[in-house]
């Protein structure tokens, strides 16, 4: 059977496919290295900053491997699957093949090359994408490079040379039978860019890490975009059934690719697929050729209009704008519409204007829970941050050591308690300024000062007296303190109140500490009747001390105003016997006659008592009753 015109391969294509072939023979060749090298890398120091580096540098590789294979496929090759004819389907008719068979046949010689095309295609993409996705992470840190950096750089930039001449090579020489050729120098200065941003990372490595690492991040973009296009062509390919009669498709064209070129044209390309796709050439037709000319102009007057209309700012009603010129803060705005210089020599940072906030001091933010999302009404349950017992974990609570004693040795205690600082930017103008530009992260400061003044407070202070001390008082110490940290710093903000949620042992302990409490308070009430009986009997005692001493005071003072009355008598008669011995010794004798006749009635006359008159006796009282 001889080979029909359409198996003919004419000598300048089978050229083509020979050098295509050995392209992706060393394109493979230096992929598998690098993937050696990426290998042993991940496996014994996967933090190397020769990660970073390797990692777009592979990923181009595995994008320069899949072009080659589908500039090898979709060359000017005869197709790899052609329907039959002649006496091959005059073969299969006696062999008497079912119609579907046939049929089924038919469609998996016609897809077996596609499928094998689109997965190769596919499969260095997602590569590629997995592999640069890792550099854009927050964990990728860029070490520095401490040897190795000079043979590295050589390849790299033996490398750029080799792909710099392919470049060369191919635009200065056309290839009419070869379609793909614009695209394929297009890709490959593409790849030129990526190595020649890598090499100038591994050189500024060596100055600024912080330099080289945005660097390998643009190289890294590049390779992402790319990978992406090349994901979606395939994908867009897989969803449309291969013609027979047609070429494979060339999947690895970019329109990234495309703007690698001098003098720029952004709308060249768009022109070209809407010839390509429509048959109509926008650029012979006159509106389309006057938009063209007038899109420079109108965009940049645009533009122009739109940088100047930056300079109006608007600061809204609950805040204030600080203003800045070249960089300078020079007023303070209110609320309202204010016009200034455009971006970037003036702009106006907000300021928040008698907004009150709410600061907590525990680490822990409120975590979004079920009851968080009931309705806090009156006739509901309460809320789980309402709630105050002791043996509850609370989210809010901040654990805090204070001193103890223990015995007649110092220790410490662990107390859990819930602080909130209200607080609000200052009303002055300086205060504005200070809040802006003394401070990066209000609340962070505000915290951190809180805990210091919390930790000096509660250092020389106690469970039990802070349990007892009053809630009002505390807060007002610790605001004070607060604001004067504050005040120091020139933060510009206004603490307006710090509220003591609550104070309280941790919830493991509590019941152990209800129950020192309890026992403290039996044995304070047990000590205090004891007292108390030690206090009645004594009153007992001293009442009847002071009683006995009473009654032994009027006895002996009843037995010497005896002793002092018998003194006086003894002295006054004495002093009647001195003045008048006889007058006193009759008195006496009378005493003693009345004394023993103090029973018989007497009457005594005296004839002695008047001297020359006689007494005369009247008998009329002793005279009898008449009858």
């Amino acid at each position: 059977m001889e080979p029909s015109p359409q198996n003919t391969v004419p000598p300048q294509d089978s050229r083509l496919r020979s050098r295509l072939l050995w392209c992706r023979a060393i394109v493979g060749m230096v992929l598998g290295a690098f993937a050696i090298l990426f290998f042993m890398l991940e496996l014994f120091d996967e933090q190397s900053g020769w990660m970073v580096l390797i990692r777009p540098l592979l990923a181009s590789g595995l994008l320069t491997f899949a072009v080659a294979e589908n500039a090898l496929r979709a060359s000017s090759f005869p197709p790899p699957w052609e329907p039959e004819h002649g006496e091959e389907a005059a073969e299969n008719k006696r062999k008497k093949k079912p119609d579907w068979l046939i049929r089924l046949d038919t469609l998996l010689a016609q897809w077996e090359p596609h499928i094998i095309h689109l997965g190769i295609t596919a499969i260095c993409a997602l590569i590629a994408l997995s592999l640069v996705s890792k550099n854009f992470t927050t964990d990728n840190v860029f070490t520095p490079l401490d040897s190795g950096m000079i043979p590295a750089g050589a390849v790299l930039l033996v490398g750029c040379f080799a792909l710099l001449v392919c470049e060369r090579t191919l635009s200065f020489r056309r290839i009419k039978t070869w379609p793909q050729q614009a695209a394929i120098i297009g890709l490959i200065r593409t790849m030129l860019s990526i190595g020649l941003l890598i090499a100038a990372a591994f050189a500024v490595s060596a100055f600024s890490l912080a330099i080289a690492l945005w660097i390998v991040q643009v190289a890294s973009i590049i390779v992402f975009l790319l990978a992406l296009e090349f994901l979606l062509r395939t994908l867009a390919a897989a969803c449309t059934l291969p013609a027979p009669d047609e070429k494979p498709p060339f999947l690895t064209q970019s329109l990234i690719a495309e703007q690698y070129r001098w003098p720029l044209h952004p709308l060249l390309a768009l022109r070209k697929k809407i010839v390509q796709h429509f048959g109509v050439d926008i650029g012979r037709i006159q509106a389309f050729r006057l938009i063209g000319q007038l899109f420079l102009p109108v965009f940049l007057g645009i533009a122009l209009t739109g940088w100047l209309v930056s300079g109006l700012q608007e600061v809204s009603p609950a805040q204030r704008g600080v203003y800045e010129r070249f960089g300078r803060p020079v007023a303070v705005l209110p609320p309202g519409l204010h016009i200034g210089l455009p971006w970037p020599f003036g702009r106006v940072i907000p300021v928040d204007f008698g907004t009150v906030h709410e600061l907590q001091l525990s680490e822990k933010a409120p975590e979004a829970s079920a009851n968080a999302l009931i309705p806090d009404t009156i006739e509901g349950p309460a809320p789980q941050e309402s709630w105050r017992l002791w043996d509850n974990t609370h989210i809010t609570d901040q654990a805090q050591v204070i001193a103890s004693a223990l015995g007649d040795k110092q220790s410490f205690q662990i107390v859990n308690m819930d602080i909130r600082l209200i607080w609000r930017v200052g009303l002055r103008d300086k205060d504005a300024m200070n809040s802006l530009y003394q401070t990066d992260d209000l609340p962070t400061t505000i915290q951190r000062i809180a805990r210091q003044v919390l930790t000096q407070y509660f250092a020389h202070q106690q469970l039990d007296a802070l349990l007892n001390e009053q809630r009002a008082s505390m807060s007002a110490a610790m605001n004070t303190a607060i604001q004067q940290r504050l005040d120091q710093l020139h933060s510009g903000v206004e603490l307006l109140y710090t509220r003591v949620e609550s104070i309280h042992p941790p919830a493991g302990a509590a019941n152990a500490y209800h129950g020192v409490q309890a026992a403290q308070i039996a044995a304070s009430t047990q000590m205090t009747k004891e007292r108390g009986y030690a206090a009645s009997q004594g009153q007992e005692a001293q009442r009847n001390a002071t009683t006995a001493i009473n009654a032994a005071e009027a006895s002996a003072g009843e037995r010497m105003a005896q002793a002092n009355v018998a003194l006086t008598r003894y002295s006054a008669e004495h002093n009647a016997w001195k003045m008048n011995p006889e007058a006193y010794l009759n008195e006496r004798r009378y005493q003693t006659y009345s004394k023993a006749l103090s029973r018989t009635p007497l009457f005594i006359l005296d004839s002695q008592v008047a001297e020359g008159h006689e007494p005369v006796l009247d008998l009329r009282q002793f005279s009898q009753p008449a009858r």
